[in-house]
């Protein structure tokens, strides 16, 4: 028995059996709900002005049963910190540059105390900075420079020595005095570092000249560098990655007459920049694995990025930052991540956050007030107001009254449902693609919509996801069709041979031969490792994938007749769902 439905709304089955004795009925009820794949589209500023406003534009072919607004508030950009303090907390440390990390984040942690929850407590880091600091001499080699665990010349590591000076100045910044023989004795070391060929040689010219602007970090603040230093250098910057030109910049801001460099510096940070639909900056490179000798990360390069320009270059910090919670949240980061992300979110503090928040919020639709809230402390919640979405194809204003003190922070939402027949492929931080294939005669075929197959044909059906920057929690949810039906290995009925064509050949003109850095389902740690293959959709999870080119795939058998619509794939950051990317719909015919 087949049923079609076009709309929704309530399916009574009845089912009768009877001899000429006895008989018997059932009766089923089921709810047919609307598919209403929805989009959600952001964006997001801070203010310490009385108004502020946003103009929205309500999409015109939607469905007007779903959507809303949601604005978002808050009074602070900065939060949910407590795990980076309980991993350095409870960090079983050994080497140098594991001891100065946790006794310099120690010290941080007073820096942000407000910011952290009254629950998380850390017994001796009121002492921990100062007892780090009496054990420096212990892995000081005779040159000047620190060694991770032995202290002889040859041990020396040249970015262990540079991010020691570095770590020096902040806990000098926090209150801590700094043993005065060890900090001479390294700063000299640094110096010849700067000015003589004392790179190990596996060292490549980019990591040395990264290294080397470290070192012009942390000497800077001494003034031990001067406008010359920074001229000769400047000749490096092409080698340099973004963590060493963000170290170069720092320096740069330092030293008066360098103004002109400082922009140079700044665009080339700036043209590896990322920006996603809600607002959010990421910088991306690629490195190779000898970057792994000065501990480098993606996260640690944000962060020290972000240190570079607070108070610089309006608009970024807020948008890096808001990235930089984003990774905090991923996973237990190492300790250079954990260190550079707390130095630059007290920077920020320092510069943005630094009035406490006492205000009073209001939000208005046009001149209909929705939401009102107050924020008393910098931990104060962020607090959400929403309003049902108003006519298709209008045009409205969002306004925020703030009264009071303090930065505020907030986040315009807008969640609405297109028509299918109206629908376009968006591309809001994920460019999301599908391919059908049906196999014929041991080929696979590829179809373009409207597509054609036969009742019993398999289809493997391709996903493509190709990210800018990193993305975290990510789901891919790719609608199935009524006339088909994917073929789930799970289940003890189904055909392993059939599964297992989910990996296969791909015809001419597909995407597959797009790039040949396609990464698999369950390829990696940090890979989509859990599908779920339903009636309804086939949907894939991961909780964190680094910039790059994803596949995956499922085979799907066609199993009624008749023309269905294939709905758009949609992928989305579950706990940010206006980064997303939406394929494009398509229409299967099944004979």
């Amino acid at each position: 028995m087949n049923i079609a439905t076009t709309r929704p709304g309530i399916i009574e089955l009845t089912v009768t059996a009877s001899d000429a004795e006895e008989g018997d009925s059932l009766r089923q009820t089921v709810r047919v709900y609307p598919r209403r794949p929805s989009t959600t589209v952001a964006t997001s500023g801070t203010t310490i002005a009385d108004t502020v406003t946003e103009s929205i534009h309500i999409p015109k072919d939607i469905h007007e049963d779903v959507g809303k607004i949601s604005v978002i508030t808050s009074p602070t950009v900065i939060g949910g910190i407590e795990r980076s303090f309980e991993y350095m907390r409870d960090y079983p440390y050994a080497c140098w540059e594991q001891k100065l990390s946790k006794g310099t984040m120690a010290s941080h942690y007073h820096q942000l105390q407000a910011y952290i929850s009254k629950d998380f407590e850390w017994e001796d880091s009121e002492t921990l900075a100062d007892k780090t600091l009496a054990l420096a001499t212990e892995y000081q080699a005779p040159n000047g420079g620190m060694a991770y665990f032995i202290a002889e010349n040859e041990r020396v590591s040249p970015y262990l020595s540079a991010y020691t000076a570095l770590a020096f100045n902040w806990l000098r910044a926090n209150g801590h005095t700094i043993p005065e023989l060890v900090e001479k004795k390294l700063h000299a070391y640094l110096l010849i570092l700067l000015r003589k060929n004392v790179i190990p040689s596996y060292y490549s010219k980019g990591m040395a000249s990264s290294v080397r602007a470290v070192a012009l970090a942390a000497l800077a603040k001494h003034g031990k560098i001067t406008i010359d230093d920074i001229h000769r250098y400047k000749l490096h910057l092409s080698e340099m990655d973004l963590f060493g030109l963000s170290q170069f910049l720092a320096a740069a801001l330092e030293i008066p007459g360098t103004e002109d460099i400082r922009v140079d510096v700044l665009y080339m940070i700036m043209s590896h920049a990322d920006q996603s639909a809600t607002d959010r900056i990421a910088f991306v490179e690629k490195l190779d694995d000898g970057y792994q000798h000065l501990l480098s990360s993606s996260l640690r390069t944000q962060c020290s990025i972000l240190s570079s320009l607070n108070g610089k270059i309006e608009g970024v910090p807020f948008k890096l930052v808001r990235n930089i919670r984003k990774a905090l949240s991923k996973t237990w980061l190492n300790t250079q991540e954990n260190l550079f992300c707390m130095n630059a979110l007290i920077e920020y503090a320092r510069v943005y956050e630094k009035d406490q928040p006492v205000m009073t919020v209001r939000s208005w639709l046009d001149a209909e007030k929705f939401g009102e809230t107050s924020f008393e402390a910098i931990s104060n919640p962020p607090v959400t107001f929403s309003h049902a979405l108003p006519a298709p194809d209008s045009k409205a204003t969002i306004k925020l009254e703030r009264e009071g003190t303090g930065r505020l922070y907030y986040t315009v939402r807008m969640k609405y449902a297109e028509k299918i027949e109206s629908a376009t492929a968006i591309n809001a931080g994920i460019e999301v693609k599908r391919e059908y294939h049906v196999e014929r005669d041991d080929q696979w075929i590829l179809l373009t919509s409207p597509m054609h197959i036969k009742r019993g044909e398999l289809v493997r059906v391709d996903l493509y996801l190709s990210l800018p920057a990193p993305r975290y929690f990510v789901v891919v949810n790719d609608p199935v069709p009524g006339g088909l039906e994917p073929v789930n290995r799970d289940l003890a009925t189904t055909s392993k041979v059939d599964a297992d064509k989910a990996s296969g050949q791909y015809s001419g003109g597909s995407l597959w031969f797009g790039f040949d850095d396609w990464e698999e389902y369950g390829e990696s740690w940090w890979s989509f490792y859990h599908q779920e293959l339903r009636h309804h959709a086939a949907t894939f999870y991961a909780d964190y994938l680094s910039a790059g080119h994803y596949h995956l795939s499922y085979i799907a058998q066609a199993i009624a007749p008749g023309e269905f619509s294939v709905m758009a794939t949609h992928a989305e950051e579950m706990y940010d769902p206006e980064v997303f990317g939406k394929g494009k719909p398509a229409i299967l015919k099944v004979k």
